[in-house]
């Protein structure tokens, strides 16, 4: 009996690494590399386009709002594609058109080619590939620890955002249509080979969700969406989940949160810039400091994803959401003084690095709630009155700065918003079983 008892010990020991695992680590270099392109360090280009194109910040914002726009009526189809095609043909194609669209855009020369690249192509491929197909395979291999998977995945946001002083230096060093050069072909070189890791789902290899056996388990058909409050799973049809309200209630509450985050994100680099001239520094002195905390904001990105992925399996993952979006409306306070303050700013970056933390967590809702077998669809169909949402507001944000120069009314809506976003968060509650009274 001790003999068997030793090997059994020894088999545990040598069980490998659950594939999903490496599931997650090609879906965090992905996530690294569109935010470290796009999403974070996007910003970084605005304020010389505007120069050579001759265009005011409401201008570049409303290019970003037709890629949202675009983005938005699109997603159900990407989403469909997904389930139907898998998630490493997503992968590989927002990968090419992405990285073309970056080479492209260093020989721009108008206002009409800027925005026929950055929506027909960059923005088409950051938003069909990357998140799209990465976190509906996250779904796919994972159920236990779904928040986990999710939040790591999410890291991204924060590594991708530390490449903002050095996307900052290549910008001023060799230009922005060099550096949009370079990171078109690093995008393609990346996304191309690494893609290939990627797999379906754990059925597909022989393997079950967590890789765990299910005859270890005492009740695989069983998954804990509160914690006092288990459901059976079963995945709900895409008709059925539409018809629900949580469906509906988690969409609004996505969408408010992101309706701050596509403007804040678009336009921190020119919110920093603003804010610190309050204090009286330049503007190539400023430039400089913004992207120091950007990196900031991306470090605090990187430590609380996981950290609030890990509380979500554990706690209300809705409640926890609603608290995050409580800090980003506290973050964005203490720019209101205008002051140029450090410190402040510190308090900026860190606090909506929280907020931004909440956002796998949205993901992992929709998963717990509706299943694995038409996430993608889902999530598609999510995107669509989400970027209606969302995409007008670095546009109605640059209007106000052209017409006031300052970001402070802004701001102020902002806030209002992430308020709004809190509140849907706290109340929402997962859907009733179809069939169930």
């Amino acid at each position: 009996m001790a003999k068997l008892n030793f090997l059994n010990v020894r088999r545990s020991r040598e069980k490998p690494i659950f594939y999903g695992w490496w599931i997650v680590a090609t879906g965090l270099l992905g996530i690294t590399v569109k935010q470290g392109s796009f999403n974070k360090n996007f910003t970084m280009y605005v304020p010389l386009l505007t120069k050579e194109l001759g265009i005011g910040v409401a201008a570049i914002s409303f290019a970003d709002m037709l890629g949202r726009m675009t983005a938005g009526f699109m997603a159900p189809l990407w989403g469909y594609l997904t389930d139907k095609f898998g998630y490493r043909n997503m992968l590989i194609f927002g990968g090419l058109t992405s990285g073309l669209g970056f080479i492209l855009l260093a020989r721009v020369n108008s206002y009409f080619t800027f925005t026929l690249v950055l929506v027909g192509l960059i923005s088409l491929g950051v938003r069909a590939g990357y998140n799209n197909a990465s976190i509906p395979a996250i779904n796919a291999w994972f159920r236990k620890h779904k928040g986990l998977a999710m939040s790591i995945v999410s890291t991204g946001n924060g590594i991708g955002g530390l490449f903002a002083p050095l996307v900052g230096f290549m910008i001023l060093s060799l230009g922005w249509r060099r550096s949009a050069f370079v990171t078109g072909l690093f995008i393609i070189a990346i996304m191309s080979t690494s893609s290939w890791i990627v797999r379906q789902s754990p059925e597909s290899m022989g393997l079950h969700p967590d890789g765990e056996d299910p005859d270890d388990v005492e009740d695989s058909s069983i998954i804990t969406t509160e914690p006092d409050n288990r459901v059976v799973q079963r995945d709900f049809s895409v008709r059925e989940a539409m018809t629900t309200f949580a469906y509906w209630q988690l969409v609004i509450a996505v969408g408010f949160r992101n309706t701050v985050h596509a403007g804040i994100a678009f336009l921190m680099a020119p919110v920093m810039i603003w804010f610190l001239q309050g204090g009286g520094r330049d503007e190539t002195e400023s430039y400089i400091i913004a992207g120091f905390f950007m990196l900031i904001f991306s470090l605090g990105t990187l430590f609380l994803n996981p950290m609030v992925g890990w509380i979500g399996d554990r706690w209300h993952k809705n409640r926890v959401s609603a608290l995050c979006m409580i800090t980003g409306a506290l973050s964005i306070l203490a720019l209101l003084d205008h002051s140029g303050s450090l410190w402040k700013l510190a308090i900026f970056a860190l606090m909506l690095s929280l907020a931004d933390a909440a956002n796998p967590l949205a993901w992992a809702i929709l998963g717990d709630f509706f299943g694995r077998k038409n996430f993608a669809t889902l999530r598609g169909w999510q995107h669509l009155p989400d970027q209606l949402m969302s995409m007008s507001t670095p546009v109605w944000m640059g209007l106000i700065y052209d017409k006031t120069e300052s970001y402070y009314w802004a701001l102020i809506l902002c806030i209002m918003i992430y308020i709004l976003a809190a509140g849907s968060y706290w109340t929402l509650k997962a859907p009733k079983l179809p069939g169930t009274s």
